[in-house]
């Protein structure tokens, strides 16, 4: 992997926590979200956040006018398989 410039390296602290892996960023690495998607290229590993779920485009929309004391759900969690067909609606 070639890079125009230097990046600078940090000390990550590895653990096990249960059957998984974890590791410790340091506050320069620190991403803002709440998730994040991890990727592998050879022997690096890459995070970035991951993207935030809402519900399709219209979905509130198709149940006409709703009340004021009326709150939406939290957006839905991630589930690869819904989300590519909900992509396609």
């Amino acid at each position: 992997m070639r890079l125009a410039k230097k990046l600078t390296e940090y000390p990550v602290k590895l653990f096990r926590h249960g059957g998984s892996q974890a590791a410790r960023l340091p506050k320069e690495l620190r991403i803002d979200a709440a998730e994040a998607v991890g990727f592998r290229k050879g022997d690096v590993v890459m995070l970035r956040p991951a993207p935030v779920r809402t519900w399709p485009k219209g979905y509130w929309k198709r149940f006409g006018p709703v009340g004021e004391d009326f709150v939406a759900p939290k957006p839905l969690p991630p589930a690869p398989h819904r989300d590519s067909v909900l992509e396609h609606l």
